[in-house]
This record gives C-alpha cells, sequence and structure tokens, in this order.
C-alpha cells in the first residue's frame, strides 16, 4: 500500500494528513482528475461510441492526427509522463 500511494504522492496529486494515514487530495490532484473525467465524457467515450469498425487505410492519417492531438493535450496538461 505505502508504494501505491507513494507514487501520487511523489507527483503531488495527494498529501499525507500529519499523524494519520490518511491522504487527502491536493489542489493539483483535483484538477486533474477534474480534467480526465471531462476528457472521457466529453472526447473518449462519444469518440468511442462513434467510432464502430477499424478506419479504412485512408482514414488511417485523421486517426494518427487525433492520436497526436491527444498526446500535445496531455503534454499542455502536464500529466504526460
Amino acid at each position: 500500500m505505502t508504494y501505491d500511494l507513494g507514487r501520487p504522492a511523489g507527483h503531488g496529486l495527494i498529501a499525507r494528513l500529519p499523524h494519520s494515514h490518511r491522504y487527502r487530495l491536493t489542489d493539483a490532484g483535483l484538477r486533474q482528475c477534474a480534467f480526465l473525467t471531462k476528457l472521457a465524457d466529453r472526447v473518449l467515450d462519444p469518440g468511442v461510441a462513434r467510432r464502430g469498425p477499424p478506419p479504412p487505410p485512408e482514414g488511417a492519417i485523421a486517426w494518427q492526427r487525433f492520436d497526436l492531438a491527444l498526446d500535445e493535450l496531455v503534454k499542455a496538461a502536464g500529466i504526460a509522463a
């Protein structure tokens, strides 16, 4: 459990409450949770629902552009590794 909590704590997403075994979500952690929830609700869920079968070869470039744009968005938000 210490390892599992140490990683988000190391990234500043959670902080340990003094003199207890409890943790709280930091402001940065709350912002990232809100961002990821909104991203899933507004982009990923509708995109996967509309996707259907794999794109044809001519649509592969558009799919790669979407992946690159999503990577840029994640990097700009500061949540990329």
